[in-house]
């Protein structure tokens, strides 16, 4: 286990004269060449921080709050302490140490597993046979060290002090912020999830950062859009990979999401409506 966790770790590194032995010998696809770029560096991030923080964004609390485990261990966090590739080689390493179990499982399982139902299923979706096939090994050795680690005594705090959704967005900046953090709609949208979108909806997609292309499909058909990201919802909360007791966070995170905006689809449709009342 501790060899596996450590060559998962090195493929999620930039690609180097090693990875191709490494893959090789876990009997994954070859990676293509701009692949690496395409799905980790622009769309599934692998940073603890986007998923668990409140703002979805690199850094903040939720990296804090990892860089604080390195210091527990009297150590000094590294440059990028919440990087997936730097926990896992973490978790591997604390196997060959004389530290309590409860160390190691207290990495995996506030560090590491918190996010990880989400994210596998991100890399599944959007991911070629190279990405889907690491998301599907790293799925059934986080079963496996699950059942080595026993469960949790609670959820992880990151997951317990998540915020939810607000009642009634403020405005389109509050609902953008909002649909882009992970931790407060138990689902992630990528790049090509809006890509998808644009397409089953007929609507342009606008190039650029998430931010910018959400704002422009809202601004076209926000009825639409919000139904759609409303069934994208219950489809992730269905596909997320099991983990338990973490997915069933996510699901009901996800549930909690599809219900608030069909509820805003089915206001701004009425809002539509009455802004534009049918010919008598």
């Amino acid at each position: 286990m501790t060899e596996v966790l450590r060559a998962l770790a090195v493929l999620l590194e930039a690609p180097g004269p090693e990875h191709a032995a490494v893959t090789a010998a876990l009997e994954l696809p070859a990676v293509a060449a701009d692949e690496h770029t395409a799905i980790l560096v622009f769309q599934a991030y692998p940073y603890a921080s986007v998923y668990l923080g409140a703002e979805g964004m690199l850094g903040g609390e939720a990296r804090d709050r990892i860089a604080g485990f390195w210091r527990a261990l009297r150590g000094e966090p590294p440059a990028e302490p919440d990087h997936l590739s730097v926990l896992l080689a973490a978790l591997a390493a604390l196997a060959a140490l004389p530290e309590p179990a409860a160390v190691r499982a207290a990495l995996y399982w506030e560090h590491i597993a918190s996010w990880m139902p989400p994210y596998l299923a991100t890399l599944q979706r959007i991911g070629g046979p190279f990405h889907a096939g690491w998301a599907a090994l790293a799925a059934a050795l986080c079963a496996e060290l699950s059942g080595d680690l026993g469960p949790p005594a609670r959820l992880p705090l990151a997951l317990r002090s998540a915020p939810g959704l607000p009642p009634t967005p403020g405005g389109l900046d509050e609902l953008l912020a909002t649909l882009l953090a992970p931790a407060r709609t138990g689902i992630v949208l990528v790049r090509d999830d809006l890509a998808r979108a644009a397409i089953d909806l007929g609507l342009g997609l606008r190039a650029g950062e998430r931010r910018f292309a959400l704002r422009s499909l809202l601004a076209q058909d926000p009825a639409a859009v919000l139904g759609w990201l409303a069934a994208e919802a219950r489809t992730q909360a269905g596909h997320l990979v099991a983990l338990p007791p973490i997915t069933a966070w996510w699901a009901a995170r996800a549930g909690a999401t599809a219900h608030w905006l069909e509820e805003l689809a089915a206001s701004a449709l009425h809002s539509e409506l009455a802004a534009h009342p049918a010919a008598p």
